[in-house]
């Protein structure tokens, strides 16, 4: 099937009948579905008198341990595995790291890997979400061919699981971890049979104080799982709300191509694609956005002069992207060279082991990406704009983490906190706050001494 076939394109009509997540049937079917399982779980009980009777919590605890138990034994025989959170952290963790207070307390629930064949020439798409926006890496499935490694993060409130149905007046509800888990196994299986990518996906929890303070999402510690994730030397940094366009992908099955993009990259280029967004924020610009991504630049240039799309969020935040030179891209035939400039914030293709660690500390909305990237331009990467290949940003409902960032102060903090990074970049002392920086890997996955050698 092609991308975006009508019959698959929207994951959450699968989802709806048991989380009602960003669609709209609500989410009382969920704790219909939920008090069913109660009920199964007391007959179950009942018979089996034998056993001894536990606390909810003890029979829950250990129920989950002998389905995790049972499940590692099925698919041992496959390429799909659960694995350990060890498995995946031993080559970068941090055992006994101090101050890490402030930090998110993350933990990686279960980390399920493609079953397709990888290639040579695989590029990681890199990226993040809660999990009531699986849908929009449903559509990033359908249009990279290429490797996803995605972290996708869950905040339990008492070990209970916090679902949000995305555009609704609803409240976030509590349900049970064993059902998240279960839908993020059936979302993984989906996706693998239906989608173009070959999709490596992570489900991380975190314990909260509140409903309300879930909405503090952890954007660069979840980042920084899924970077700890891939597996190929070139990475392509982007948000879940975007989609590249087809034609980067099919570039990247040809071997040419690929090794004269690794070659720029591993010369400490950052390959800028540049980043559109659509001048309708509903259904219709959900279609622009859908058609410009499958028919490329060819049409990206018309779309461009004539309004339907545009340069991402430059009402808003012009220094965000105004260095990618748009006017310039649409007649481009060549890559171009740019000039960074502090603020500025675009989605790149660059070699894994010069990517630094996100810093952590800074959750919510607000300079999270931003100093990342003027961490890299302060490692010396120079920025080349792609000139075929871009991304253009799926509209969607608003996310609760700008609201509670504002209303916990946090807004005025994270300023303060990128003030302090940047000085600390301009006396050559800054390290990223990471619970993966320490040792060899204080500046990355694989960012030491021979990278650096190699600029």
């Amino acid at each position: 099937m092609g991308p975006f076939n009508s019959s698959r394109w929207c994951f959450c009509a699968v989802l709806a009948a048991t989380l009602a997540v960003a669609c709209g049937t609500g989410l009382r079917q969920l704790q219909q579905l939920e008090q069913q399982q109660q009920q199964q779980q007391v007959l179950l009980q009942q018979d089996q008198p034998q056993e001894q009777q536990l606390e909810p919590g003890i029979l829950l605890q250990q129920e989950q341990q002998q389905a995790a138990t049972i499940l590692q034994h099925e698919q041992q025989p496959q390429q799909q595995q659960q694995q350990p959170q060890s498995a995946l952290d031993a080559p970068y963790g941090c055992p006994g790291k101090p101050n890490t207070a402030d930090l998110p307390a993350l933990k990686i629930e279960q980390v399920l890997k493609t079953k397709k064949p990888r290639q040579p020439t695989d590029v990681t798409l890199v990226t993040q979400l809660s999990f009531e926006r699986l849908y929009m890496l449903e559509g990033q499935c359908d249009v990279w061919s290429g490797v996803i490694s995605a972290a996708v993060y869950i905040a339990l409130v008492k070990g209970r699981a916090v679902v949000v149905e995305l555009n609704s007046n609803q409240d976030p509800m509590l349900v049970s971890m064993e059902l998240v888990e279960q839908r993020f196994k059936e979302f993984h299986g989906m996706a693998e049979s239906k989608g173009q990518c070959k999709l490596d996906l992570q489900l991380v929890s975190q314990e909260v104080e509140s409903v309300w303070l879930s909405a503090l999402y952890p954007v660069n510690a979840m980042r920084n799982r899924a970077l700890a994730g891939v597996e190929t030397e070139v990475v392509l940094l982007l948000d879940v709300d975007f989609w590249p366009s087809v034609e980067l992908s099919e570039l990247m099955l040809k071997p040419a191509k690929y090794q004269s993009l690794l070659a720029a990259v591993n010369s400490g280029n950052a390959i800028v694609l540049p980043a559109f967004e659509t001048a309708d924020s509903g259904d219709i610009g959900v279609e622009v956005a859908r058609e410009v991504v499958l028919e490329g630049k060819e049409l990206a240039g018309p779309m461009f002069w004539d309004g339907r799309i545009k340069a991402f969020h430059t009402d808003r935040y012009s220094a965000g992207h105004r260095a990618t030179n748009y006017q310039k891209w649409v007649t481009a035939a060549r890559p171009y060279r740019i000039s960074y400039e502090e603020g500025y914030e675009p989605y790149v293709i660059v070699a894994r082991k010069y990517v630094p660690w996100y810093d952590e500390r800074f959750v919510g909305y607000r300079k999270n990406k931003v100093v990342h990237l003027l961490h890299l331009a302060q490692m010396g990467m120079q920025f080349i704009v792609h000139p075929r290949a871009f991304t253009v940003h799926s509209p969607h409902p608003r996310a609760r983490t700008w609201k509670v960032t504002h209303k916990t102060g946090l807004w005025d903090q994270l300023a303060t906190l990128y003030h302090e990074v940047k000085v600390g970049l301009e006396q050559n002392t800054y390290v990223p706050e990471a619970m993966y920086s320490c040792g060899r890997h204080v500046l990355g996955p694989q960012l030491g001494s021979t990278a650096a050698s190699g600029r």
